[in-house]
């Protein structure tokens, strides 16, 4: 069941980790056609930097549970590395757990419920003339620590295997 669980969350969270990559297109256009309007045309827009930092803000909140996946988060181990692979994952465990788990999972309440406040009121991002809502954003954020909050259960459930004993590790 537990296996089951966390290949579930692997798979969503490569499936959406995908759809935030492929961000980088509309981003690329989206400043490609400022740098040839502002360099070339002589017509600075508005609207690419407020489309450019929303779609930024996204593609990287929808990869966070990736880096999470693969443990590609930058981390100080001048100790942690010392230890053995069964001691790492405990620590692994208690930090996903103890620390991790609680803060995203309370960071995607508040989230969630700034998102739907802002749509609720309307809110506009004030930054340009154009002046987009913000809920889709602020929906995204929320979308991407909710994933980001599954990723690091399922991590602290495969650490707690594998400092168990219960599944092998896989390096």
């Amino acid at each position: 069941m537990a296996n089951r669980f966390v290949e579930w969350i692997d798979w969503l969270t490569d499936r959406v980790s995908s759809l935030g990559a492929w961000l980088v297109v509309p981003l690329f256009s989206v400043m490609g056609y400022e740098v040839f309007a502002r360099f070339v045309l002589g017509w600075p827009t508005f609207w690419s930097w407020e489309l450019s930092y929303m779609i930024t803000g996204s593609h990287f909140v929808l990869g966070i549970a990736y880096v999470t996946k693969t443990r590609q988060h930058v981390r100080v181990d001048f100790v942690y590395a010392q230890l053995s692979r069964r001691a790492q994952e405990a620590i692994d465990f208690v930090v996903y757990a103890f620390f991790l788990f609680p803060v995203t999972a309370w960071m995607t309440w508040r989230l969630g419920q700034v998102a739907i406040e802002a749509y609720i009121v309307g809110e506009v991002s004030g930054e340009s003339v154009w002046n987009p809502a913000v809920w889709p954003m602020r929906t995204i954020v929320t979308i991407g620590f909710g994933l980001f909050c599954l990723q690091i259960l399922a991590e602290a459930v495969r650490s707690f295997r594998f400092a168990t004993g219960r599944q092998q590790v896989v390096s």
